[in-house]
């Protein structure tokens, strides 16, 4: 039985899970899944409510933008409210929290170097896991770095406002990710050529 929720399943949960919510249409049902994959989230987590919190409202940041775009039309009058466009953003927005909440639960206590070896043992082309591999690496270099930032940022006693000081710190923070990256990938680029990778 305990095969069943070995690191390499749970990957394939995860993604069917995935599948089966992007295909739901009624809200009434994805706002109850949502809750319970909620609460089993918040059980799991609950050693440090506050660390799921933060991620959670970090994610959802994204669906603040959604609502800001999709509540709105305009119309011969102008501006007015948008009914359909506000039936699609509550029905993206639980769509992606429950595919998140989910894959949160299904890869609990899973870390990179596990998640690594999970994707190795998938019955998927070699080149294939070779790039998921790559991107799971790199995704948690890049994180490293960002918390690196984060860490010389408050150390210089830069304190979050809303202004265009802040806003211009934190798009020269953006650019320096996306620029740290685009060297990554070129590196990346160069040391599969050389080993004789090709798509």
């Amino acid at each position: 039985m305990k095969k069943w929720f070995e690191p390499h399943y749970r990957i394939v949960y995860a993604c069917l899970f995935g599948v089966i919510v992007s295909s739901l249409t009624s809200v009434k049902l994805l706002a109850i899944l949502t809750a319970c994959v909620l609460f089993a989230v918040c059980f799991l987590h609950s050693h440090q409510p506050k660390h799921l919190l933060k991620r959670w409202l970090k994610f959802n940041f994204f669906s603040v933008l959604l609502w800001a775009t999709l509540s709105w039309k305009i119309g011969e009058n102008g501006l007015s409210w948008n009914e359909n466009g506000i039936n699609l953003a509550i029905l993206i927005t639980l769509r992606m929290n429950l595919i998140v909440l989910s894959t949160w639960l299904f890869l609990h206590h899973i870390t990179d170097t596990i998640l690594v070896q999970a994707i190795a043992k998938l019955p998927l082309p070699k080149k294939l896991i070779h790039l998921f591999i790559l991107s799971v690496r790199y995704i948690s270099l890049l994180a490293e770095l960002n918390q690196k930032m984060d860490m010389a940022m408050k150390a210089r006693g830069f304190q979050p406002k809303f202004n265009l000081f802040t806003m211009k710190v934190y798009a020269q923070r953006v650019a320096l990710l996306l620029i740290h990256a685009m060297l990554k990938a070129e590196k990346a680029e160069m040391a599969m050529k050389a080993r004789g990778f090709k798509l």
